[in-house]
């Protein structure tokens, strides 16, 4: 009985059913849960494996911001009455969370993970962009409108991580 009371209350609680939600806001919410996911994931990978104090500042500034723009995250989309997705990487994230972990070399990591930071800032920042500017869900394009200035700078500190590590290698 509690069980069927509280799916009741879930069904109250987020009203908007997948097929209520414009599908780019769908693609945009999934994106930025994956991408910061991967970004908090593969930055707990550096502080364990890299070698570099930048790259593990780096990191830990990414684990810090990540985890606080997820709850904001979260947040925004109580707000919009969406279910949050569920906290897993794709399958194309997977590979590289597998890859930096599994196939770096123990001189490579800070070059290989400074790298995928680079590519993933640069998509961050132009989903964020164009959902700030193009959004059909209020408060979903308040968030995006909101944590796009933190990646505009992260961008800039992953542009100046990699080329450090790499003119080291």
């Amino acid at each position: 009985m509690r069980a069927i009371l509280a799916m009741i209350v879930a069904g109250f609680a987020f009203p908007a059913l997948a097929a209520d939600i414009p599908s780019q806001t769908k693609d945009f919410v999934n994106n930025a849960s994956v991408g910061n996911k991967f970004e908090i994931d593969t930055s707990q990978l550096a502080l364990k494996y890299a070698k570099s104090p930048e790259v593990k500042n780096f990191a830990q500034q990414m684990i810090t911001d990540h985890t606080k723009a997820g709850d904001e995250l979260k947040a925004a989309l109580i707000e919009a009455k969406i279910e949050p997705p569920s906290d897993t990487l794709d399958v194309m994230h997977a590979a590289k969370y597998a890859k930096l972990r599994l196939f770096t070399t123990e001189n490579g990591f800070d070059s290989a993970y400074a790298e995928e930071q680079l590519k993933a800032h640069e998509d961050a920042v132009a989903k964020f962009q164009d959902f700030a500017s193009t959004g059909p869900t209020p408060e979903v394009k308040a968030f995006a409108a909101k944590l796009l200035p933190t990646l505009q700078h992260h961008l800039a500190m992953a542009k100046d991580l990699d080329e450090k590590v790499h003119s080291k290698s």
